[in-house]
């Protein structure tokens, strides 16, 4: 069984604050560029909507693509595996950036809830 003295866990205690401090502004930094990105897709869209009366999709595909990111894997995968990756990349970018901060966000309150419990200490 080990011991800690009162300085030892008051050492750890602010460390813990400062690591979830910086958790949650990192988090919440990281959520805020990513709900710009999806805004930024979802007006392009929008806007393709009004000129042209049709809703245009904008897959993970099509923006991997623009990155440069559109060559084909060299080692060919099982049947069912590409299936799932190629469903997988055509979903929208939009709700894909969505459900990324939704995630960066749920870091967030996670965080502060941390460093509300070890910052009362």
């Amino acid at each position: 069984m080990v011991f800690f003295s009162g300085r030892d866990a008051t050492n750890f205690d602010a460390r813990t604050v400062f690591a979830a401090t910086f958790l949650k502004v990192a988090a919440l930094a990281s959520a805020f560029v990513t709900l710009v990105l999806a805004a930024i897709i979802l007006s392009w869209q929008a806007g393709a909507r009004i000129s042209t009366g049709v809703w245009g999709s904008f897959p993970i595909s099509k923006v991997l693509a623009l990155a440069g990111f559109n060559e084909p894997p060299g080692v060919h995968a099982a049947k069912s595996i590409q299936t799932i990756f190629d469903w997988g990349l055509d979903l929208p970018a939009s709700g894909f950036l969505l459900a990324v901060a939704a995630i960066l966000i749920s870091f967030s309150i996670f965080a502060a809830s941390i460093e509300e419990q070890f910052g009362k200490r």
